[in-house]
């Protein structure tokens, strides 16, 4: 009896990762998980799918995922939790893609301020302002950044 569930399972994983491996079945994933329920028409547009009997195919595919009621497509318990995920990887990309450019971002900022600095002192503008007021916005300014990459 334990064999017959372990292999359940395992079918079931591998159909999940399967079914996730393709990106047009996350693109329709996430379309319905958006949403409150979706029709076949709504999907197949707003998924770009290029005609019914494809859509059909992935949505097939889905089965685990999602479930239609009333001519609508929802998501299934395990298909909200594939929904989370792929929300959070999404997330994931964007701050990682974010840290590679911390680097450029801070160095521009220093060109940024420096520029600032030397048109004030270039310019004569109250010494007060230019050599302390400016330094002290810009140290501060680079925390914030900084801080907003962490």
């Amino acid at each position: 009896m334990t064999e017959s569930k372990d292999a359940q399972m395992e079918s079931l994983e591998e159909e999940v990762f399967r079914a996730l491996d393709h990106q047009k079945r996350r693109d329709i994933l996430r379309f319905v998980g958006e949403g409150r329920g979706a029709t076949f028409t709504e999907v197949l547009n707003a998924t770009g799918m290029p005609d019914s009997p494809t859509l059909s195919y992935h949505l097939r595919s889905l089965a685990p995922f999602m479930e239609q009621r009333e001519g609508r497509y929802g998501l299934t318990p395990i298909g909200r939790a594939a929904y989370s995920l792929l929300l959070k990887t999404a997330d994931y990309s964007r701050l990682a893609l974010i840290h590679k450019k911390k680097t450029g971002a801070i160095i521009g900022h220093i060109v940024l301020w420096t520029s600032g600095i030397a048109a004030a002192l270039v310019m004569e503008v109250d010494t007060f302002l230019s050599a302390i007021i400016l330094p002290s916005l810009a140290g501060v300014s680079l925390m914030v950044i900084y801080e907003l990459f962490e």
